[in-house]
């Protein structure tokens, strides 16, 4: 027998087959989709209400000076450029967070439950709690206070899970450790709690009305790790000064109180800072000045003493000059020496390791505003690297970075102060050499005009230097007296009035859309490792025998009539069966148990016998018999008695309720059920019934399992095998083709237990029904 090959499935995508899946699977993506946004909505509900509380405020700066064309002490009050990143670091610091909790007071916390949520109390407590003494294992731990009456509450602590379970998983391994800590004991409001662990006393504000309240104490000054946690500052564009300054928190007024903190803090952190500069600038012009008084003190003494002792007539107007101009360039050369000595003097210090914020700014600004910056950059390096050292090792991953720039910025700073040396030593020889020549032209004059000239150059020199210094220390004094801060608050803080986080709304539609497409993934899943047979499309795909019929899955009474239908197409189907006339004999197998073979040769019986044919049904499944009991009939004889001949034809033969109907039950179990069959005298048998019988139906034993369907089918007619959809595997029905030609066998399909409607369902009768499924009815 020749078949065609089986249409192999197609690799497109199958709309069909994914709305079939989806509609198979629909319960448990509906599941999932409510797991998930019920999920979503929980985790909305009681995730606490996150507000920002936002100001911004504007850092003064200007344009940075062409120190190339402005004097050195102009360098040496600093230029008011500011480096933003560096402002954030000090914002984001432990040192300002300590400043800010100068005026605030959030150590103690006080909560409460509404609703299954657990709400904080912030300055709305009806009890104040004071602390005289805490353990620091105590610094933040919750402790439960229960209100019992007007005078009297109930204080608690309970262990968390967490220390349960060590203190299990310890005591069990016998290893030493502390028992949670326990306590429950009753106090009057006012009266001082002394245990142990801690002292205080809480106070009654008023009425408490809820059930539970709990608080915990974290002493105020050790809050900066809560402040740094929720601070945050972000330049509002690029290039621009103006910075926005905000703080997050679950209660909106504690959050605006932590900004105004902050800035406050910030405000009077650069004041100070401005005014130490300006007192080190002070200081230094005053040094200078002192020395300057002095030499010009000598140098107006010499040449009023010069002047009453020498009668001079005329200066020439060159000399004059001259010595003007030599008095200019000594004043330059000072300022050069100057800035060498304190590059000298700066290279050392940075080579010796030293620490690095003990260099004076006010000094390191006079050599020029990048290595200055250099040097800002380094400090503030060296204090966040010493900031991580106390949490963590040198062997962190953070300090290792940190290190590493100080590392290559000291690089950078030690080759800017040798290249700013190098050009300061070359313009000194440049002056050094111009003096000469002035000086030598000067003592081209007569010995008397040299001397006066020299006197009044030394003069004017030492004169100008102290007008100048003179005229520095009053701007200085003047800064130093405003103490005007470099901020200025743009938009003060509010209490914010909704909350940013969480987005309810977007946790919901997340949880949604989550929960469908896990959902879907299910499906897939489940429909990609789900290996049997689903439809009849499924069946055409993988075989091109022909299909007799498609039986839906019988749920209920309402399904009866559809049922019996599709069994009259199967018998319509055997009507047009070639045989040459003859009697018809129908074997119907499956691949394994419980695809519903004997039920439906059951059904099948009574409804070719209906149709005026006289029918006979064989058990041949000796192993496994059933069809005896939906006959109601007895199996004391039958096919293994007759064909071992222990008794006739006529013994084993029973007649049903249905006319024209009688059955050969199984008889008891032999021990070779495929050497009966394979006997002479079973076919002898089937001869004998065929000249009796319309139709002889065999109940076969399923292929799979053992040899016995295999002798019966080669002398049947048709052979029937039956598949139960959603039951039945692939991999069987792939191999169908392939058994049916080598044992050159007539061979069709009955699809079992379809629950589709549309095609599948229609297939064998001509309509479609919904069917439900109810997972009997198979045998």
């Amino acid at each position: 027998m020749e078949l065609n090959t089986p249409k192999p499935f197609e690799n497109e995508i199958d709309i069909k087959e994914i709305i079939q899946t989806l509609s198979r699977y629909k319960w448990s993506i509906l599941f999932t989709t409510l797991i998930f946004f019920g999920g979503a909505a929980l985790y909305a509900y009681f995730s606490p209400n996150i507000y920002k509380a936002r100001t911004t405020m504007k850092i003064a700066s200007e344009t940075a000076r062409n120190l190339a064309g402005s004097d050195f002490m102009s360098a040496a009050l600093g230029s008011d450029i500011v480096e933003l990143d560096d402002e954030f670091a000090l914002i984001h610091s432990r040192f300002l967070a300590k400043k800010a909790l100068e005026d605030l007071d959030i150590g103690t916390r006080y909560f409460t439950s509404k609703n299954y949520k657990k709400i904080e109390l912030y300055k709305d407590s009806p009890f104040v709690v004071s602390a005289e003494l805490l353990e620091p294992d105590f610094y933040g731990r919750e402790i439960g206070l229960k209100p019992i009456d007007e005078n009297s509450f109930r204080l608690f602590i309970k262990p968390s899970w967490k220390e349960k379970l060590k203190y299990k998983v310890f005591n069990y391994f016998k290893i030493p450790v502390q028992k949670p800590l326990e306590y429950d004991e009753v106090h009057q409001y006012g009266e001082k709690v002394s245990t142990p662990w801690f002292i205080l006393t809480i106070q009654k504000v008023y009425d408490l009305t809820e059930e539970t309240y709990s608080f915990s104490i974290m002493p105020n000054d050790r809050m900066y790790g809560f402040i740094q946690g929720g601070i945050d500052a972000e330049p509002l564009s690029n290039y621009g000064s103006i910075v926005s300054v905000s703080f997050t928190d679950s209660v909106p007024q504690r959050a605006k109180e932590v900004v105004d903190a902050i800035v406050n803090a910030y405000n009077e952190e650069k004041i100070r800072l401005k005014s130490e500069s300006a007192n080190k600038t002070l200081n230094f012009i005053d040094s200078q000045l002192k020395a300057i008084h002095e030499t010009l003190q000598k140098s107006a003494t010499k040449l009023q003493s010069f002047k009453a002792t020498h009668v001079i007539m005329s200066v020439e107007a060159k000399a004059t000059t001259t010595a003007a101009k030599l008095s200019k360039l000594e004043a330059k050369l000072y300022e050069i020496n100057t800035r060498i000595s304190i590059l000298e003097n700066l290279l050392s210090y940075v080579e010796s390791d030293k620490d690095i914020n003990g260099i004076d700014m006010s000094s390191a600004q006079i050599v020029g505003p990048v290595i200055s910056g250099l040097i800002q950059k380094l400090q503030t390096a060296v204090s966040m690297r010493n900031t991580l050292l106390i949490d963590y090792t040198e062997l962190h991953p953070d300090v290792v970075k940190i290190t590493e720039q100080i590392s290559h910025l000291k690089t950078m700073l030690k080759e800017s102060i040798k290249s700013a040396l190098t050009g300061f030593k070359s313009r000194k020889s440049e002056l050094v050499k111009r003096i000469k020549e002035y000086k030598k032209a000067l003592h081209s004059l007569p010995q008397e005009e040299q001397q006066l000239t020299q006197l009044t150059r030394d003069f004017m020199v030492n004169e100008k230097i102290y007008s100048f210094l003179l005229q520095k220390r009053a701007e200085t004094a003047i800064v130093e007296a405003s103490k005007v801060s470099e901020v200025q608050v743009l938009d003060p803080a509010l209490v914010p009035g909704s909350p940013i986080s969480p987005k309810r709304k977007r946790i919901l539609l997340i949880g949604l859309m989550l929960g469908l497409a896990f959902g879907i993934l299910q499906a897939i899943v489940r429909k990609m490792m789900d290996n049997t047979i689903k439809s009849i499309e499924e069946v055409e795909k993988l075989t091109s025998l022909p299909v007799y019929g498609v039986i839906p899955f019988l749920s209920s009474k309402k399904m009866k009539s559809a049922y019996l239908e599709s069994l009259r197409v199967i018998r319509t189907n055997l009507e047009f069966l070639a045989n040459g006339g003859r009697s018809k004999l129908v074997t119907i197998t499956s691949s394994i148990p419980q695809e519903g073979k004997t039920t439906t040769t059951y059904e099948l019986a009574k409804i070719i016998a209906k149709g005026e044919k006289k029918v006979i049904v064989l058990d041949l499944d000796m192993r496994r018999s059933k069809l005896h009991e939906l006959f109601k009939l007895p199996n004391k004889e039958g096919v293994s008695t007759l064909l071992a001949g222990k008794v006739s034809l006529k013994d084993v033969i029973q007649h049903t309720q249905e006319e024209n109907l009688h059955v050969i039950t199984s008889g008891p179990t032999p021990p070779n059920p495929s050497e009966l069959l394979m006997s002479d005298a079973f076919k002898r048998l089937v001869k004998t019934l065929m000249t009796e019988y319309d139709y002889v139906l065999l109940d076969s034993p399923p292929i799979g399992l053992v040899t016995d369907a295999m002798i019966v089918m080669r002398m049947s007619d048709i052979s029937l095998i039956l598949l139960r959809a959603e039951y039945s595997k692939r991999d069987f029905l792939k191999s169908i083709n392939h058994f049916v030609e080598e044992h050159e066998l007539k061979a069709g399909i009955i699809l079992n237990g379809v629950k589709a409607s549309s095609r599948s369902a229609a297939y064998g009768f001509g309509y479609g029904y919904n069917y439900g499924y109810k997972n009997n009815y198979y045998t």
